[in-house]
């Protein structure tokens, strides 16, 4: 791990511990909630980048492996006791089996054929869970014992799961550094600029696009098993969505992708306004968060169709270099 990186990392935690603490002191844990979904959502964006930011591929269906991390270690957890610190790892590996059915059929292909193939298997995998109620809990979902257990993945102070959450952001952010300055990256970013002139030199699309969706699925996959231990419950109609997956690479994209900056920052953005939209308005206009989404995307791509980060990156280089 280079200096380099460090020095990045560091400026990303030293804020990020003191902020929350300085907040949970003053009783302002509904802040601390929000930014603890800040740095949630952020980290899914951030998965998502891997496989369009480096790799140039559109995926509808990243919700199919948030719910497949949360499904797997949820069920494990409730029907062999077996904790979900090593259930997430599980989860992990069972995403990687459906990235690899959805990626060998599709990854050759050229066009909108892996876009679509994402979309039509995280359907499936949304109705497949509501089909096997006797093991999912069909539409009604599954509840999760109240343990505030460490050692099961559960926290009684909010404080907590920002840190889990924060280490994981961390993590992630140090993965998708060193992708983006290795040999792998290059090479990804030579397939996703022109595939047949890297196919020409020696690099194999197929191959480095394979590891780039493994890489994000199983990342994913450890997020469900967060989302599924913070909420406490989990069904298909608030994990397995279309909606979900969208909201995820609209965070990415308004950030800006190729980066691991530009995911944080499109959640700083968006689920700040999206929690203030809720706070201000309550339940009663469900979804106008998402119109506003909308809204951002397009203004996003007609004046700074890099992302946010990439706008602000002349003022921002001197310090991120």
């Amino acid at each position: 791990m280079g200096a380099g990186l460090l020095r990045k990392l560091a400026m990303m935690a030293i804020p990020g511990v003191i902020i929350p603490i300085l907040f949970r002191l003053l009783g302002q844990t509904y802040v601390v909630y929000v930014m603890t979904l800040i740095l949630f959502w952020a980290y899914l964006a951030q998965c998502w980048n891997i496989v369009w930011g480096y790799a140039g591929l559109l995926s509808f269906g990243h919700a199919a492996f948030l719910g497949i991390g949360a499904y797997v270690s949820t069920l494990l957890f409730l029907n062999y006791g077996l904790t979900p610190w090593i259930g997430m790892f599980v989860g992990g590996v069972a995403a990687i089996s459906l990235a690899l059915l959805i990626g060998y059929p599709t990854l050759r292909l050229r066009g909108v054929y892996f876009a679509l193939a994402t979309i039509a298997v995280a359907e499936m995998v949304r109705l497949l869970t509501l089909k096997l109620d006797f093991i999912t809990g069909g539409s009604l979902g599954l509840l999760l014992p109240i343990t505030r257990s460490p050692l099961l993945f559960q926290f009684d102070d909010i404080l907590h799961w920002y840190l889990m959450a924060l280490v994981m952001l961390l993590v992630l952010s140090a993965v998708s550094h060193s992708i983006e300055n290795s040999k792998l990256g290059m090479a990804l970013r030579a397939v996703k600029g022109e595939e047949d002139a890297a196919a020409s030199v020696g690099i194999y699309p197929f191959k480095y696009k394979m590891m780039a969706l493994l890489l994000s699925a199983f990342f994913t996959a450890i997020g469900g098993t967060f989302f599924a231990q913070l909420t406490g419950y989990i069904r298909p109609d608030i994990i397995l969505t279309v909606e979900r997956s969208e909201e995820i690479l609209t965070i990415a994209l308004v950030g800006g992708t190729g980066t691991f900056i530009g995911p944080i920052i499109g959640a700083i953005i968006l689920l700040s306004l999206r929690q203030t939209i809720l706070a201000l308005l309550g339940g009663g206009y469900a979804g106008v968060h998402l119109v506003i989404y909308g809204i951002l995307i397009i203004l996003v791509v007609r004046f700074m169709p890099g992302g946010v980060y990439q706008y602000l990156r002349s003022g921002l280089g001197k310090i991120w270099r």
